[in-house]
């Protein structure tokens, strides 16, 4: 249930910038579809959106997009009920490679996840990367423009970092923040970057007015970051802020959540509950137990890991074999990058190894799917999971966690949880591992299996209680408040300023004292002649 519109909407609009779009068409040999893409921020912020007639800005990437959009870029959605715009900027191939699977995702998200292995740096990727944020600042820019409120933008993300600084110049007094999804690194991971590059990337999120992570440790990252590189900035630690020469930035912690009801509809439903008999019937019949991960096939997600960790534990625990089925989903995500076609290839031949080694006749260890399932399949399968392993290697918050919470309304499985996700500062209840730790991880697992069904209850009723009390709306509402307390301390101070000047106005000014050019200490031009 969509809560009551944040107050600073209620008098203004709300323009978003997104490297994903929330509508986007699709063509086939069938016609044209309109998909939404999967995610939380989609399903938050659309309801919002309708309600305020916003403009959200975003790569145009369907298949179909071009053929369904105008001169302009822009175009009114949702297709059946219009609501707001939609305003669409196309990329190049080379673009694309650039920007996206170039600097944002082969230099920016591995620093960010600490997983500098995986890092490349590339002149040509940076010039890329800066091009297009100025492509979608412009476009931004030019929705402010043609507003007839004061619109708050809202940048989200690490594809936009020098977006901030560009709008503020192009349109000076608009009030820009941005969330940023991932991990931000202390100073000694982003010095791997040029130091030109880094100047810029702090100066561009510097732009904004609000700056918005998941946990206070990311936020204190860049705030340490930009007292070591950027020296000329005030930077004020308690306060959580950096004084620019015309604006103050804060920063916050803000911990995403999901649309906890939606999953919970989504797992009570009748589809659901036959879907969930299917899943223990196939799978954990005979007294097994059901594990399941459902990860995108990603570096940070510690696959590999999680399954070095069930090889040990049904190695050293052969009386384990035959106890519980693992479920892995593993969707696969940027297979254009060498690091991602080669992590599918690696999980594809671990998983086969694992069964070889230790299936029976009745009984296949590891049932690893490779493609995308949507949400209401999701539900199903976290309904009818003993437990769920989330092993991230680093991870901004991982929804996967709360979406398996969220789904377990019989309140039978056990959270196995990395503690190097943002989730495992919110969540009271899992059982907390280090992936780099493989003996541990495996040991957890075992504990996991073997904890009492009133355990798992106390446990799971924790954490769904936790849950509810911070919902994905929990967060768009807290975010919105802090900017309109920082409009209100803005518009308050610009009072006092106006005040101010109208009372020395009304004030008479003291004589000034005269000089005069014939004095002797002061000869005029005439008189030293």
């Amino acid at each position: 249930m969509t809560p009551d519109l944040p107050r600073p909407l209620d008098r203004r609009s709300l323009i978003i910038l997104s490297n994903r779009e929330p509508y986007e068409h699709i063509g086939d040999a069938s016609g044209v579809a309109v998909r939404t893409p999967a995610g939380g921020l989609v399903s938050a912020l659309d309801p919002t959106m309708r309600r305020t007639a916003g403009v959200w800005v975003a790569w145009g990437s369907g298949s179909a997009d071009r053929e369904h959009t105008g001169a302009d870029g822009r175009l009114p959605v949702p297709p059946a009920e219009p609501a707001y715009t939609l305003r669409r900027v196309f990329l190049e191939p080379r673009e694309v490679e650039g920007y996206y699977q170039g600097f944002a995702n082969s230099a920016l998200w591995p620093l960010c996840h600490l997983l500098i292995q995986h890092f490349e740096f590339r002149a040509e990727h940076w010039e890329r990367y800066k091009a297009v944020n100025e492509r979608f600042a412009r476009a931004v820019a030019d929705e402010v423009r043609r507003s007839r409120d004061e619109p708050l933008v809202w940048v989200q993300d690490y594809h936009f970092a020098l977006a901030p600084q560009m709008l503020r110049a192009m349109v000076p007094g608009t009030f820009i923040h941005q969330f940023w999804h991932i991990p931000f690194p202390p100073p000694d991971i982003l010095r791997l970057l040029p130091s030109g590059t880094v100047d810029s990337l702090l100066r561009g999120m510097l732009g904004n007015d609000l700056l918005e992570f998941h946990t206070e440790r990311y936020a204190r990252n860049f705030l340490d970051c930009v007292s070591q590189f950027c020296p000329d900035i005030a930077v004020d630690e308690r306060r959580l802020c950096a004084q620019l020469t015309d604006h103050t930035l804060q920063v916050g912690a803000f911990p995403i959540s999901i649309d906890v009801e939606m999953y919970e509809t989504l797992a009570a439903s009748p589809t659901s509950t036959t879907r969930v008999g299917t899943w223990r019937e196939r799978y954990a019949g005979s007294g097994r137990q059901l594990g399941v991960s459902v990860d995108r096939l990603d570096y940070t997600k510690g696959i590999p890991e999680r399954l070095r960790a069930l090889d040990l534990l049904w190695t050293r625990h052969p009386e384990l074999r035959e106890k519980f089925t693992m479920l892995v989903v593993a969707t696969p995500s940027r297979s254009d990058l060498p690091a991602y076609s080669r992590l599918e290839e690696e999980v594809v031949a671990m998983a086969l190894g694992i069964n070889e080694r230790h299936r029976t006749p009745d009984w296949t260890p590891i049932v690893l799917v490779t493609q995308s399932i949507d949400a209401e399949l999701v539900s199903s399968v976290f309904r009818a999971a003993d437990l769920c392993l989330v092993s991230s290697l680093q991870d901004g918050m991982n929804l996967v966690a709360k979406e398996f919470i969220a789904c377990q309304t019989e309140e039978r499985g056990v959270l196995v949880l990395s503690r190097f996700t943002g989730a495992a500062e919110e969540i009271d209840g899992a059982l907390l591992i280090n992936p780099f730790n493989v003996d541990g991880f495996a040991m957890a697992i075992r504990e996991a299996l073997a904890m009492p069904p009133g355990e798992r209850r106390e446990r799971m009723r924790r954490m769904r209680a936790q849950l509810r009390e911070a919902t994905i709306f929990d967060w768009l509402e807290a975010i919105l408040s802090r900017c309109a307390r920082i409009l209100d301390a803005r518009a308050s101070d610009a009072r006092s300023r106006e005040a101010r000047d109208a009372r020395d106005a009304r004030e008479p000014r003291a004589p000034r004292a005269r000089t005069d050019r014939t004095d002797p200490e002061h000869p005029s031009l005439g008189a030293s002649l």
